[in-house]
């Protein structure tokens, strides 16, 4: 399933490229290929951590694991947010973690899907840095070479498991739906980091447990807990904060 959604992915990426145009420097193809490794192998767990049945548990965590990297290495190396952007940030996190705190009604976390939560986490963080690295110049083709690589992989994978490609339990068209939005996800954060600090767009992607989380109340049924809905309040203004700043 996750081969079928990531190849659907670079073949649209690949043929955007090409109409754009660009000039990548193996830097830039390098650096691709190492987020397109690392976000891989995040989707991986997070998905698997997803079937579990806590997604409104699994998601936030991974979202508050996710931004704590790209805000470590953005201000390692120099940026510096506004103060209100700051103030943001720190409401960003704390939504993400209310988002986490108690989970819904029914839903449990064990130790395994726990872990994954955390593994998807760091792949994501380190998508959002790697990408960052790359330059304006190259337009999409870094994200070329991040899905070619994360294919190479999961084919590679396959062919080990002898494990043929197929849609599971999935509906095919919500197989395709999910590869085409995260290549335009992946395409809109490209061109978001490099007009912004990284450790100011990377907060405000890492906000996308709220819509999950709803998204759980709305089709799984799932009731969330006050610190929950606390969360959704903090997100709202975090992303007040970042812009005002």
């Amino acid at each position: 399933m996750l081969l079928i959604s990531q190849g659907i992915g670079l073949v649209g990426m690949l043929c955007v490229a090409q109409v754009l145009g660009g000039n990548p420097s193996g830097a830039d193809l390098g650096y691709g290929a190492i987020a397109g490794l690392a976000g891989a192998a995040g989707v991986a767990m997070l998905y698997r951590g997803l079937a579990s049945g806590a997604m409104s548990l699994v998601a936030p965590i991974t979202g508050v694991v996710a931004v704590v990297v790209p805000i470590a290495v953005g201000v390692g190396t120099g940026e510096r947010p506004a103060a209100l952007q700051y103030a943001g940030i720190v409401a960003a996190v704390l939504a993400v973690a209310l988002l986490s705190g108690g989970g819904s009604r029914g839903a449990r976390l064990g130790r395994g899907t726990l872990l994954l939560a955390l593994g998807a986490g760091i792949g994501f963080g380190l998508f959002y840095v790697a990408i960052a690295r790359t330059s304006m110049g190259a337009n999409l083709w870094p994200l070329v070479a991040a899905r070619g690589a994360s294919v190479a992989v999961l084919l590679g994978a396959s062919g080990i498991t002898r494990t043929a490609p197929s849609f599971g339990a999935a509906h095919p068209l919500v197989i395709l739906g999910a590869g085409a939005l995260d290549v335009t996800a992946n395409a809109l954060y490209l061109l978001a980091v490099h007009g912004g600090l990284l450790s100011i767009v990377a907060v405000l992607v890492s906000l996308y447990p709220v819509s999950t989380v709803l998204c759980s109340m709305a089709v799984l049924g799932e009731r969330l807990r006050t610190p929950q809905f606390v969360g959704v309040g903090a997100a709202m203004v975090a992303v007040a904060l970042i812009t005002a700043g």
